[in-house]
């Protein structure tokens, strides 16, 4: 079971990669930012609590001393770190957005250093530093040079240190005896909750009517894949596997979003970036095995 906890981060990070494909379908169909986010998971929302209501419904109890525990690694993980990973792509480059959001595992590494004792090891450290190289080339940045504001660099840091909550709150409620699917489900929801106000629903309507089946099955696979699969996945793993450990693995998610770019969109591969794949995938092999 270890083996695949460490494969579970990996894949989240692969299914994250992925969003980007479905955020430019979406914004071609005229979805603001919120219209993205809400429509992602609400659906996520509906389908995981279809799930636990027919299959275990004893997965929707929390207690009330845990719910801020629960909301706000909602809010703070994916509500927050979607929002101003937003604000960092509208004023930074995409490649430097993405290296910025990558350094989540600096801050996870440390923080789970000071609050579950984890050891920061020569293996983690070097597997970090490893990951985070492998990151900026397969960004762009060092191909293209890097522009910046000081909003956009300000969003881009903030997106990174709340993506790294992620984890640390899920290792809490993990400790607190919550299932991932619990986790999950209330992280959605609290995401759902606080985008869907602001998003624009007509648009979305109009989206759906022009093509029922097809638009609902792809509003669908978003939901599954850019929210509740990796999600799912990523806490899953934090059962059996540190955080640090976790969130390192999960930067496999900048090398998928190359790869999917090249492959859907026909985006240039360079050998710069294809040597921060191999950089990045030796990273998650060290940090995969204890020998």
């Amino acid at each position: 079971m270890k083996r695949l906890a460490y494969l579970l981060p990996i894949m989240s990070g692969v299914c994250f990669g992925s969003i980007g494909i479905f955020i430019r379908f979406f914004n071609e169909a005229g979805f603001n930012n919120m219209a993205v986010l809400a429509t992602r998971n609400v659906i996520s929302a509906l389908i995981l609590f279809l799930v636990m209501f027919i299959f275990d419904r004893s997965l929707l109890r929390v207690r009330a001393k845990d719910l801020p525990v629960l909301l706000c690694g909602g809010f703070f993980g994916m509500t927050l770190t979607n929002v101003f990973y937003n604000i960092a792509v509208l004023n930074l480059s995409l490649g430097f957005a993405g290296v910025l959001i990558g350094l989540s595992p600096v801050y996870v590494v440390l923080i789970a250093a000071v609050l579950f004792k984890e050891k920061v090891t020569r293996r983690k450290l070097l597997g970090m530093i490893l990951a985070i190289i492998g990151v900026i080339m397969v960004s762009g940045v060092i191909d293209a040079g890097i522009t910046f504001t000081a909003l956009g660099l300000a969003a881009g840091l903030l997106s990174g240190l709340f993506y790294g909550t992620t984890s640390i709150s899920t290792k809490i409620s993990i400790g607190r005896g919550y299932k991932g699917l619990t986790i999950t489900f209330y992280a959605v929801l609290i995401t759902a909750l606080t985008t869907a106000p602001f998003a624009n629903w007509d648009v979305v309507a109009a989206y759906t009517a022009a093509a029922p089946l097809s638009h609902m099955l792809l509003m669908i696979a978003h939901a599954l894949v850019g929210a509740a699969l990796p999600y799912l996945m990523l806490n899953v793993s934090l059962k059996h596997i540190e955080a640090g450990r976790a969130s390192i693995l999960t930067s496999s998610e900048p090398v998928s979003a190359m790869l999917f770019g090249a492959f859907v969109f026909g985006e240039k591969l360079t050998a710069i970036s294809l040597a921060g794949m191999a950089i990045a995938v030796t990273a998650f092999g060290i940090i995969s095995t204890d020998k």
